[in-house]
């Protein structure tokens, strides 16, 4: 017993020398020339024939050593919470909603540790991401374990000359084909993307190669680049694995992530042929997608397919069904992140428009005017954009307040928060709704801009809006600027007195002929000050259904530069066709206000009631006969998505409860 717990001891010393060698040398920045004359020893091979097997025994008759041998070729074993350089993290789902609505990629994927830092508790200081890209919390600007995903191979070529004269054997030799690697410096940064190369020529390659596991070695595109004009009848781009962008996790994170508590990552020790014969396979797949062999199936589906496969194919390695991996999940809750994983491959890993056909297809400018007291709602089916990065604005029924030069401003009338008023001693509190992602106060001090200008004052490297509001913020609009239909109503709304954290709207007519509020166009609603609100409904001139009060509100910015429409509400409607302006009648407009004015305050309990109402009111005013029009495959299948996307942002953002919400599609 106490030889081989020394034997054990030596082993464990001798595997650590490894490790802290391997991770010294693909933490430094510079890639490291690996020396042919390099001695080649697989010490995972041999870690992960002991897990297979136990110890060797120290009998005569011992074959501890033919069984170390027999299997190091093909090895693949648990290892967490142990990372280290060439490890494999796949990512288990998790009853977290953010895996549908913010980083879809995550879900189903597969990770290669690239580097590890030598200093695990403080992290290294993120050098090379710009402080723009780096996402806001804890210890932001630091990084502990830095990878590149392995399975979102795209249909995108990058041709590394741009020589009008090459040849066509000169053009073939600089075609890399390209995976996103991550969310880092990726395919989309308005930084630059920094490409990285993986190969597997091991000791006999002259490029100066971090290496990561076996065979398998890390470098840049612009030594890969060199190797191949250099050398073309040894080195090929199709020899290398390409992928823009990478990952990073800060201290403590991944730690968090993989921990009982989440769960979320399983770590794999896997040996390097295995690794490198699952990328070949996702390869043939992108190779038929860039070639057109497609058959009858979408090149996004048979990219994030082959993707999946892989995310398989390491499970079933380590001996784990798929049903395992997923058992937190209902199949509807599975259903709705492998749906919007779809919706994200489809944007994402397909360039040049071939599945961009959202079902929104019709090309005429909408002659409908927008003005204050204007009805917008989200048209159906919903585009990919809105469902990836604007879901509040899912089956929304939208107020327009104001129409102005620079922006156009209104408010979501359908989502009540968490959180009410209590106007009248007796009656129900009125719930407080959400109007969009700018707050009253910022909105009226204009301070909501003060963020975007301290971070960026140049706007110009921002071609493509409202796939989110977060650039939104430079507007030049001030609450006390607005000035609403003359025609109508001569009265200015002065707003500047006014320290109301809320915006207050009244539909009641016979209030709103004495001059009650501001009359928002030539409509029945009417803006009115918090203070004359409360004494009307005190007094019950004025009911609690007659009145809703928001939080915030949504700006559209304008700009000749902004997209096909120059931005605005109209970009919605008539560039990305997200969006459709309707004519209501007073009737219709009164059966909506009563349905969405019934609505509870936001609680697990009403989530659902909350949301039929939302989408009964919004099908009220469509325009093509409701959503039993729906029937074709794709077009019920996105609007299904579509309700179960609302019903995530809701629960996550509104709601506050991300972890125990069931979603399901």
């Amino acid at each position: 017993m106490l030889t081989t717990a020394l034997l054990l001891f030596a082993i464990c010393v001798l595997a650590d020398a490894f490790v802290s060698t391997t991770h010294h040398r693909c933490s430094e920045r510079s890639f490291t020339h690996l020396s042919a004359s390099e001695e080649e020893i697989d010490w995972r091979a041999f870690r992960a024939s002991l897990v297979q097997n136990g110890l060797p025994s120290l009998d005569n008759n011992s074959s501890g050593g033919n069984n170390a041998a027999t299997t190091s070729n093909s090895y693949a074993h648990i290892t967490t919470p142990l990372v280290e350089v060439g490890s494999i993290l796949v990512s288990i789902p998790t009853t977290d909603l953010c895996q549908g609505l913010d980083q879809q990629y995550w879900h189903r994927s597969v990770v290669l540790i690239t580097e590890v830092s030598d200093n695990l508790v403080n992290g290294n200081i993120e050098q090379t991401v710009p402080d723009e890209e780096l996402a806001m919390g804890e210890k932001r600007g630091k990084w502990s374990y830095r990878g590149i995903m392995l399975n979102r191979h795209t249909n995108s070529m990058l041709f590394g000359s741009d020589d009008d004269t090459a040849t066509m054997e000169e053009y073939e030799c600089d075609t890399w084909k390209i995976q996103r690697g991550g969310d880092l410096l990726g395919l989309d940064s308005n930084s630059g993307t920094q490409f990285a190369c993986l190969h597997q020529f091991g000791h006999q390659s002259d490029a100066a190669s971090s290496k990561l596991i076996g065979n398998i070695s890390y470098t840049t595109l612009s030594i890969a680049q060199a190797l191949c004009n250099e050398n073309p009848t040894k080195y090929h781009p199709d020899d290398f694995m390409t992928f823009g962008g990478f990952c990073s996790w800060r201290p403590d994170q991944l730690e968090r992530e993989m921990g009982e508590d989440r769960s979320e990552w399983i770590v794999l020790s896997v040996d390097w042929q295995t690794i490198w014969d699952e990328l070949l396979l996702q390869r043939e797949k992108a190779t038929q997608v860039i070639a057109g062999d497609c058959s009858d199936e979408a090149q996004h589906e048979i990219l994030v397919n082959a993707g999946t496969n892989m995310w398989r194919h390491f499970l079933e390695k380590i001996g784990m069904q798929e049903e395992q991996a997923t058992s937190r999940l209902s199949a509807g809750q599975l259903g709705f992140y492998d749906s919007m994983l779809n919706v994200w491959a489809e944007e994402q890993l397909v360039r040049g428009g071939v599945n961009k056909g959202d079902d929104n297809d019709d090309d005429e400018d909408s002659s409908t005017p927008i003005r204050p007291g204007a009805i917008a709602r989200a048209k159906s089916p919903p585009t990919n954009d809105m469902l990836l990065y604007d879901a509040e604005f899912l089956r929304s029924t939208i107020l327009v307040l104001e129409e102005r030069e620079d922006c156009t401003v209104g408010v979501i009338l359908n989502h009540p928060m968490s959180a009410a008023i209590e106007c009248k001693e007796s009656e129900d509190p009125l719930p407080i709704r959400y109007g969009g992602p700018i707050d009253i106060e910022t909105w009226r001090d204009g301070s909501y801009r003060d963020e975007y200008y301290e971070e960026d004052g140049d706007d110009d490297d921002d071609d493509e809006v409202y796939e989110g509001f977060l650039d939104y913020q430079n507007n030049d609009v001030n609450f006390e600027d607005l000035a609403f239909d003359d025609d109508v109503n001569d009265e200015v709304v002065g707003f500047e007195d006014d320290e109301s954290s809320f915006l207050w709207i009244h539909r009641s007519e016979p209030l709103g002929l004495k001059n009650v509020g501001t009359r928002l166009g030539s409509s029945k609603f009417w803006l009115i000050k918090e203070d004359e609100a409360l004494e009307h409904i005190q007094a019950g001139t004025l009911q609690l259904h007659d009145t809703m009060v928001f939080s915030s509100v949504s700006i559209w910015e304008k700009g000749a530069e902004l997209g096909q429409c120059g931005g605005g509400l109209r970009e919605q409607v008539d560039g990305l066709h997200s969006m459709e302006v309707v004519e209501v009648d007073d009737d219709q407009m009164d059966a909506v206000w009563q349905l969405l004015t019934k609505q509870n305050v936001l609680t697990k309990e009403s989530l659902d009631t909350n949301i039929d109402a939302t989408i009964k009111a919004w099908d009220m005013m469509s325009t093509d006969g409701g959503e039993i029009a729906q029937n074709h495959d794709r077009r019920t299948s996105k609007v299904r998505l579509a309700t179960a996307a609302l019903k995530a942002y809701l629960a996550r953002n509104l709601l506050g409860d991300p972890l125990n919400t069931p979603v399901e599609l």
